[in-house]
């Protein structure tokens, strides 16, 4: 029978490996009796949960993208169609894709550090843009679909996202569409990109949270010259200028092995 051990002077020891098991997370470990201090077996699934995610985050080698683009010149290339397509008083946002784009991959977040610009990009946008509302000042109504960016020069694809929501902001004469992971945003990897990061030295599992952008729309200006949103939260036909942003993790094969290691044992744990 142990005496009394002070918690800084706990150590965890298995005494025996073979007898006087139990589960754990769904897995056998000595029973908590040949512990100096016993520990709820609760306790140890979330210290091993967690172990495993700590070393994911630190040891993983996970790395991060950011990508952008500058409004190109001339003209204004970022349109909206306000043509009822998805339902009473919807539009629908587009882009045109004969507007050539330098589009900044910038991997100096990446274990091997790089930056490459397609000089030639071109982008394919198709969204809804629903009816909103405007609280405090800002205008916001929902946005939902997808843009792809391209090389042109051999056309595959460099990034392409996915939005299953996203906001159409609008304060004063500026404007924004932003887009999260925590809002619908998924972003796929072309070849194009799977290719920058191979001969780069980097190798990816794909994108992984946080998958951030944004759209920066300036001098918006309506087909008719009348204001850009009108009754019923109903945003009217408009031109603007457009530059983008965004970012994404980019988790090693290993690390996604690590994060579904913890989360089998998560599962386990709930049966």
């Amino acid at each position: 029978m142990h005496g009394y051990v002070h918690p800084l002077q706990t150590k965890i020891t298995f005494q025996s490996m073979t007898r006087n098991r139990t589960s754990v997370c769904g897995n056998l470990i000595p029973d908590t009796k040949d512990f100096p201090m016993k520990l709820p077996k609760n306790l140890l699934c979330v210290s091993l949960i967690s172990s495993t995610a700590a070393f994911i985050s630190s040891s993983a080698n996970a790395g991060l993208l950011t990508f952008s683009f500058a409004d190109p010149v001339p003209g204004k290339q970022f349109s909206n169609n306000q043509n009822n397509a998805y339902g009473l008083g919807t539009g629908q946002l587009s882009y045109d894709k004969t507007a050539v784009l330098s589009f900044l991959v910038d991997g100096s977040g990446e274990a091997n550090p790089f930056t490459y610009t397609y000089t030639n990009a071109r982008m394919e946008l198709d969204m809804a843009l629903y009816t909103g509302s405007t609280v405090g000042g800002v205008f916001v109504a929902p946005v939902v679909g997808y843009f792809n960016i391209y090389d042109a020069t051999s056309g595959n694809s460099i990034l392409k996202g996915t939005a299953s929501g996203g906001a159409f902001l609008r304060i004063g004469g500026t404007g924004a569409i932003l887009l999260s992971d925590s809002t619908g945003l998924s972003y796929s990897f072309g070849t194009e990109l799977l290719a920058l990061l191979a001969s780069t030295g980097n190798v990816s599992a794909g994108p992984a949270i946080p998958e951030e952008g944004v759209f920066t729309l300036t001098d918006a200006t309506t087909l008719t010259g009348g204001p850009l949103i009108s009754a019923g939260g109903v945003v009217n036909s408009f031109n603007a200028n457009a530059s983008y942003s965004g970012n994404t993790m980019t988790p090693t094969p290993g690390a996604i092995a690590l994060l579904g290691l913890a989360g089998l044992m998560a599962r386990r744990r709930s049966h």
